[in-house]
């Protein structure tokens, strides 16, 4: 009996030891979020990139404005010769008629260019300022010690799926992909 107690005690001792290493071994995971719609609301970088898309706006629809005006011109012309059609040609109405198309086709041309320009101009400069973002929590997490950043915003619920891990240590947490992969696959 008292070799089984004996036993008992060094088991019991061996198998606490082996946890308290194994609880000192483990790491604290620290993880930290940012909202990402008042960093876009209150970065300078963004403010300029607004500014500057207004002025592009501008200059845009100064253009279209432009083009517009001398398709009104030339419609209300062709218009005004249709009323008086015995004192014109055929080829003269054509004529009148082909400037109106023109011009109507390289207004519609001009907004569709526009529009096409001022959203590759956007991708490109949200694409930037959120690497720019990325940076910063990056450095922010290295200086902090954090090993997670996720997005978040200020409409999103606790169960939001639309979090993104923006800045993780791999090395500081294991990897389980393999082992989830395992169970998914049925292995």
């Amino acid at each position: 009996m008292k070799k089984y107690r004996m036993k008992k005690t060094i088991f019991t001792l061996l198998f606490t030891l082996i946890g308290l290493s194994t609880i000192a071994q483990a790491k604290k995971v620290t993880v930290a979020y940012i909202f990402e719609d008042y960093i876009f609301e209150n970065y300078n970088g963004v403010k300029k990139l607004n500014e500057e898309l207004q002025k592009k706006q501008e200059e845009y629809q100064t253009a279209f404005n432009k083009i517009a005006l001398e398709y009104q011109d030339a419609n209300v012309k062709y218009q005004e010769s249709m009323k008086n059609i015995a004192n014109e040609t055929s080829e003269s109405i054509n004529s009148k008629l082909k400037k109106v198309q023109e011009l109507r086709a390289a207004a519609e041309q001009q907004q569709k260019d526009a529009e096409k320009e001022l959203q590759e101009y956007m991708g490109v400069n949200i694409a930037r300022v959120k690497n720019e973002i990325k940076a910063a929590a990056e450095k922010v997490s290295q200086q902090k010690g954090f090993q997670y950043v996720l997005t978040r915003n200020k409409a999103d619920t606790p169960m939001s799926p639309y979090r993104v891990v923006l800045y993780t240590k791999d090395t500081a947490v294991p990897n389980i992909s393999d082992e989830v992969l395992k169970i998914l696959n049925g292995k």
